[in-house]
């Protein structure tokens, strides 16, 4: 797709002044094109309007006296709040908003109580910093609520003393108010918020396509496959958002269910375009071969960025026409011809999966029924509430959630007592800021966050200084409502301008809370640069190295792998069997995404703690070629078991079970993997004429790739020092 280019009009592209009124042309494009937006474009803009309106009916409904510290206070604990205020169910997000408001409010009370007696404030600190941690025992979920006592805490320090009455009416006035406004913009947005989540799912897939085609035609090249990984893992989140925001609205919106199941078995299929393809060998007509495969993906990437833009922009897609694929002549004699209509027919079924998202988004075309019913879809969708079990499940030193939240809690504390010494101790919570943004549960995130934080603050201190030649108080006020908003809408997309926004914001929301003390740039920079380095020396303290937790991932993806091989060989052809199929399938692909993170996050950590990435990496090799050949005898069985027969379907349960020793590494690698990459030996008759020994030969490679990938989860098991027989320790709830 190409970029969109902004209208030139009077302006030169490489040039020059810009004349007056090509800026307000610009923003009315962008205005314009609001259909394009991304989602946290719109969570930020709704998170400012509600602060900014926080802010205008507090100092409006407040005595005069107080208007002004009134509305500051009150627009600090909505902005900790708006901190949980996410896309999403309205109820998760009301729940998640309050107890984010609600957890702000205690911090500023106990500010207010303890404020002036340093050594209780020092435990205090200590207490919110591990608190709030040993939240992320509940998960992402938690992220976003967990860190708002800690920055109620800030802002309560960077308030003059006030009295506590005042300090918590004007609170929760904040609060109360800002969670009426999140129910009711959240209300306003579902629509939007939920064609986002599907948006995203789509571009999802077409990156995921795309680095496909770049692995296929780089010919395994490593960076290539280190990218292709990562989308794996990146998509897995993706999807599992858009399950939670549009599957619960199944009987609303329909076609967006119809569109996301078939994203998810696209997915599915993409995986098994990279099956067979060492038959293809390496002359002019291997050559050929590949290239046109790779052609393909590409124009299905196309086609996939097509659907979302129809999507977005509530039009119709059904131009959509795919190019035919130019494939090679392949003489008579060469036993490939048999192997590309094989290719064929698995291109043809990517092809009838991205026609079907575009007929899905057809309003005009009528929808097939669905294959799952709103009960079944239920059981995709990440479960509700904070159970208690899953905090008892971290009371172990081995447990990285204690193991953070030990660190963060000797961290804060240290920056606390640390501020106090300094020459500069007029704000000893910029400092304990400044570690608690940066220190994150992983060194890679701390590493990111440590570079990212200091370049932002420096920018946003160097705009703060240009923005104070202007002492205009309405304006200072409206670039800092506009900084929240940009704040809280970057956090997980780019962290750089959520650092320059947040120090815009805590430098005018100080100022302008007390603006005794100016706006104190140096003291900020200073702070900053003291605190990501503690940060950095901290995280070494305590270190949860992924090499400790790797082996239960290790187990857990094997035994996920395990489960899909049965119930996808196994299952019966029923509504029953094939909801079973697909919750393997989808806790397979979120045990091996967790796998790959993992393995992701430890290439920052110190070679001596690395875990054996050669061993790893060739099991989550082999682990999505298992997976991507068990696509491919499901979508068999599922179009073709009557030609398999009585013998080829008894075939199965035994072969499963093989499959699932050699997983656990009980299997050797069979000695016919040669003759299996040998094109020669290809089946006689092509795929469409005879299934079976396409089928026979299918099992046959699945199981050398079950049996690579199982002792390869043994190698990097011992060499991490763990026993490869025993179970993957699991302290669920309960």
């Amino acid at each position: 797709m190409k970029p969109h280019r902004l209208p030139t009009g009077p302006r030169q592209q490489r040039g020059v002044l810009v004349l007056p009124g090509a800026a307000d042309t610009s923003i009315a494009w962008l205005l314009g094109r609001w259909r394009q937006w991304p989602v946290h474009w719109w969570n930020g803009l709704t998170v400012a309007l509600g602060v900014a309106l926080v802010q205008m009916v507090v100092s409006r409904l407040a005595p005069p006296a107080l208007a002004h510290i009134a509305s500051q206070l009150a627009m600090a604990c909505a902005i900790c709040a708006s901190l949980a205020d996410l896309p999403g169910n309205i109820s998760r997000n009301f729940k998640r908003v309050a107890l984010a408001g609600g957890l702000a409010l205690l911090a500023v009370a106990a500010v207010a109580l303890l404020r002036h007696h340093h050594g209780w404030m020092g435990a205090l600190v200590a207490v919110m910093a591990f608190s709030s941690a040993l939240m992320l025992s509940w998960g992402l979920r938690a992220a976003a609520v967990s860190f708002a006592p800690i920055l109620a805490m800030v802002f309560a320090l960077a308030w003059p003393p006030e009295p506590l009455p005042v300090v918590l009416a004007s609170g929760a006035a904040g609060i109360l108010i800002y969670l009426a406004w999140a129910v009711i913009s959240g209300a306003l947005l579902q629509r939007r918020f939920r064609r986002l989540a599907l948006a995203e799912a789509l571009r999802g897939l077409a990156q995921l396509l795309h680095a496909r085609a770049e692995l296929l035609g780089s010919g395994g090249a490593a960076h290539a496959m280190h990218d292709w990984l990562g989308n794996e893992a990146q998509l897995a989140e993706v999807l599992q958002t858009a399950r939670d925001q549009i599957f619960p609205h199944v009987q609303d919106d329909p076609r967006s269910t119809a569109v996301l199941l078939h994203v998810i078995e696209l997915r599915d299929l993409m995986l098994a375009s990279r099956l067979d393809l060492e038959l293809i060998g390496e002359d002019p007509i291997g050559q050929q071969l590949r290239t046109a495969l790779v052609e393909r993906l590409k124009a299905l990437t196309t086609a996939m960025e097509h659907c979302r833009q129809a999507l977005l922009n509530e039009d119709s897609p059904s131009s959509l026409v795919l190019p035919p694929v130019s494939w090679p002549t392949v003489p008579a004699q060469d036993p490939r011809g048999r192997l590309q209509a094989l290719l064929q027919d698995r291109l043809a079924h990517l092809d009838g999966e991205v026609l079907a998202i575009a007929r899905a988004l057809d309003r005009e075309l009528p929808l097939p029924p669905l294959p799952l019913d709103l009960l079944q879809l239920h059981q995709f969708v990440t479960p509700e509430g904070w159970p208690m079990g899953l905090l008892k499940a971290q009371w172990h030193l081995d447990s990285p959630v204690l193991r953070h939240a030990l660190r963060s809690m000797l961290a804060l504390s240290s920056a606390f007592y640390i501020a106090l010494a300094l020459p500069w101790a007029s704000h000893p919570h910029w400092l304990v800021l400044s570690v608690a943004v940066v220190l994150r549960g992983t060194l890679d995130q701390t590493l990111a966050r440590r570079n990212m934080r200091v370049l932002g603050t420096a920018i946003g201190c160097g705009l703060i200084l240009l923005l104070s030649l202007v002492p205009n108080l309405l304006l200072w006020i409206l670039v800092l409502q506009v900084a929240v908003g940009i704040a809280h809408a970057f956090t997980t997309r780019r962290y750089l301008i959520t650092a320059i926004a947040a120090t815009m914001m805590a430098l005018l929301q100080a100022h302008l809370a007390d603006p005794t003390h100016g706006v104190a740039v140096a003291e900020r920079l200073a702070d900053t640069v003291l605190g990501a380095a503690l940060a950095w020396g901290f995280s070494y303290v305590l270190p949860a190295w992924e090499r400790r937790n790797l082996p239960r991932a290790l187990k857990r993806a094997r035994g996920a792998l395990q489960l899909y091989v049965r119930q996808a060989m196994t299952a019966e052809l029923t509504p029953a069997g094939a909801l079973s199929q697909r919750l393997a399938r989808r806790q397979a692909y979120d045990a091996l995404a967790a796998l790959s993170a993992a393995l992701q996050r430890s290439a920052a950590e110190p070679r001596r703690v690395r875990p054996p990435l050669q061993e790893l990496n060739t099991m989550l090799d082999h682990g999505y070629r298992l997976m991507a050949h068990l696509s491919m005898m499901r979508q068999t069985l599922m179009r073709r078991a009557a030609e398999l027969g009585p013998e080829g379907l008894a075939l199965m349960p035994p072969h499963a079970e093989r499959l699932a020793r050699a997983l656990a590494g009980q299997e050797p690698v069979p000695p016919t993997l040669q003759l299996l990459q040998d094109w020669s030996l290809l089946p006689d008759v092509g795929p469409t004429e005879d299934i079976r020994p396409w089928m026979r030969r299918r099992l046959q490679v699945s199981m050398d790739d079950a049996a690579r990938a199982g002792q390869a989860a043994e190698s990097a098991l011992i060499a991490m020092g763990d026993d490869p027989l025993a179970a993957p320790v699991t302290r669920a709830p309960g």
